[in-house]
């Protein structure tokens, strides 16, 4: 666990190899919100898919922690004792879920921007909710990833921020509009966030005393979702939690591999030199410039004179490139090792957790218990879950305020010193 300023640093590795050699940048974002220190960024012309996870993840698959990582849910919830023979079935009438149980009906208080992402949600096959990939701290490299279900709407930004668990100082606070008011659905208002410094010191002390760790996962793995029903109302059980794993790299590979790739770039750089002579720019250097290096070539083989030699050397040092870019975590040598001891050390802390930040924590819990009973109903009554999931998708009216779900984050160490300095 690496300290910087006061924050936690998260490592996450992603599939292949070019992740730990060479990092890439987006340039086409803009500041859209913050979190107090922390810029959140949109990219504007990236299109839907390249901002989307459909990802069925299990948390036992070590792969899970290296190439998705963030939030995972996928328990089915069980009915309590007493409604074990009790039919369940579910309607939506004027913007509010309804929950029949037997006889009697209920109409818990689930408001619709988090009804309709979560029944989306277990309405598809993935279970993944949200995923970094890249290097996830004090940059704009990383690269945020929602399930549908949860792009571009509140409960994704409630969601995307339970993933900076580990940036304490961030932690506590929730996003902030253009005009620097805080974002937040009728049903979350009045509402204003407050840093209770005493809680802080004990979940950054947890952080920073327990067993060293690389990354975690926000999940419900092996959790008892239950369900009840009585005079009081309608009542969900059971709560989510972050499990931890630690990452041991095999550095005499990773150096090697680190080599290869570099002859590789020398390979492509010398013979392309030959292939283009006079012609041959810095603006068409491998290392910086590969696409538009591969472009010259590929049109340089259509003329008539060509050194093929050359030409095959660039191909061969090209394949390796791809080859290197593809290996999967075990060949790099990355090896994941669940954190049992310490994940279970940390289950304690989620209602402190929830106080230091309610409204995200309490979505959290919300999105965990409701995603779990609907999958019960799913798989129960399907017809009737077919029924449900039109109308909400139909005649639902959103009741929050429109959002960006960010595609990457930055933080602002002028405000962090701000706020250092006001907090000592």
């Amino acid at each position: 666990m690496n300290l910087k300023n006061q924050h936690l640093s998260k490592g996450r590795t992603t599939k292949g190899f070019y992740t730990i050699i060479l990092i890439f940048c987006s340039s086409l974002v803009y500041s859209q919100s913050a979190i107090n220190i922390l810029d959140l960024y949109h990219e504007s012309f990236a299109g839907k898919t390249a901002r989307i996870i459909t990802t069925t993840a299990y948390i036992g698959d070590y792969a899970f922690h290296s190439n998705v990582g963030g939030i995972s849910f996928q328990a089915v919830a069980s009915p309590s004792e007493n409604l074990k023979n009790e039919s369940v079935f579910l309607d939506f009438v004027d913007n509010r879920l309804v929950v029949q149980i037997g006889t009697k009906t209920f109409y818990p208080d689930l408001p619709f921007w988090q009804l309709a992402p979560i029944v989306n949600f277990i309405n598809s096959s993935y279970n993944v909710v949200f995923s970094e990939l890249g290097d996830t701290t004090n940059n704009k490299e990383a690269q945020c990833l929602f399930h549908p279900a949860f792009l571009d709407n509140l409960l994704g930004l409630r969601l995307f921020q339970a993933d900076l668990m580990n940036q304490t100082d961030i932690l506590w606070d929730l996003p902030i509009d253009a005009q620097r008011n805080y974002i937040l659905a009728p049903s979350e208002q009045p509402f204003t966030p407050v840093r209770d410094s005493t809680i802080h010191r004990t979940i950054y002390e947890k952080l920073v005393t327990g067993d060293p760790f690389t990354s975690y996962v926000l999940t419900d793995k092996d959790v008892n979702f239950v369900f009840d029903a009585d005079e009081s109302g309608f009542k969900l059980s059971g709560i989510p939690y972050y499990y931890f794993v630690k990452t041991e790299l095999d550095t005499a590979n990773v150096r090697r591999l680190h080599e290869q790739l570099l002859e590789c770039y020398d390979d492509v750089d010398t013979h392309a030199k030959i292939l283009l002579k006079e012609k041959y720019t810095a603006d068409l250097d491998p290392r910086t410039h590969m696409n538009d290096l591969v472009k010259t070539l590929s049109k340089l083989k259509h003329e008539e004179v060509f050194n093929p030699y050359s030409m095959y050397s660039v191909g061969k040092a090209l394949s390796m490139i791809d080859s290197l870019s593809n290996m999967t975590d075990a060949q790099i040598g990355i090896q994941f090792y669940a954190a049992y001891d310490y994940t279970e050390s940390f289950k304690p802390y989620w209602n402190l957790l929830k106080k230091f930040n309610p409204l995200v924590y309490s979505a959290v819990e919300s999105t965990a218990q409701w995603s779990a009973f609907f999958r019960y109903v799913r798989k129960m009554n399907p017809d009737n879950w077919s029924q449900f999931i039109q109308k909400v998708n139909t005649n639902g009216k959103w009741d929050a305020p429109a959002v960006k779900t960010p595609t990457s984050y930055d933080i602002n160490y002028l405000r962090y010193f701000e706020e250092r300095e006001k907090n000592k």
